[in-house]
């Protein structure tokens, strides 16, 4: 079962981020650029996850899901999430939350991913 949670503000404690109401699901986080590095190492730059919705039924649940990233009165905010790591835990992480364009087509919004970019580990 997941368990992603938001809350606006960095370095939120796990206890008070909000449980999103309706579960996304995601890759896991992500890097923009991977340097192989000469000693074999691995740097992971520009770290960010992207929770996925199929379908959102109506505007009171893209408010639920919205909210807790405050994107319901802004189109980016600074955020605290509690998400899963490229090995499938769950980590805390402070990031930027961009809110999703409209993609509105029979009635639902389709297709809607909450990208939330330049991630780094919670303190």
């Amino acid at each position: 079962m997941s368990d992603y949670r938001a809350k606006t503000g960095i370095n939120q404690t796990l206890v008070s981020l909000t449980r999103i109401p309706l579960q996304p699901t995601s890759p896991g986080v992500m890097a923009t650029r991977r340097t192989i590095m000469s000693d074999g190492s691995i740097l992971d730059q520009g770290l960010y996850v992207e929770w996925n919705y199929n379908v959102i039924e109506d505007a009171a649940q893209l408010l639920l899901v919205l909210t807790p990233l405050g994107l319901h009165t802004a189109k980016s905010a600074a955020v605290t999430i509690y998400t899963r790591d490229d090995l499938y835990g769950y980590q805390r992480y402070n990031g930027v939350a961009h809110r999703p364009p409209a993609s509105w087509e029979n009635y639902f919004a389709r297709g809607v991913t909450i990208r939330i970019i330049n991630l780094e580990l919670s303190t």
